[in-house]
């Protein structure tokens, strides 16, 4: 089990209140490392579709979860 997969699986088992924390500080250390990772476009599409079935996904399993999520622009 990789790192991202072991995560996903903790993060399901929490309440809404503790997935936010979560969330919120993966995006604190995003913003602290200044840089988002460099990839390829070729890389950035298997990325894209990857994370669209991933989102379907937790919309089926977890959807009041996902209700919280909103895109942040």
């Amino acid at each position: 089990m990789n790192i991202e997969q072991a995560v996903l699986d903790n993060l399901r088992i929490l309440p809404n209140a503790q997935q936010q924390e979560v969330l919120d500080f993966v995006e604190f250390l995003v913003q602290k490392s200044g840089k988002l990772k460099q990839v390829s476009s070729e890389d950035s599409d298997s990325s894209i579709s990857s994370t669209t079935q991933e989102k379907k996904q937790l919309s089926r399993e977890h959807p009041k979860c996902v209700s919280y999520i909103r895109p942040r622009l």
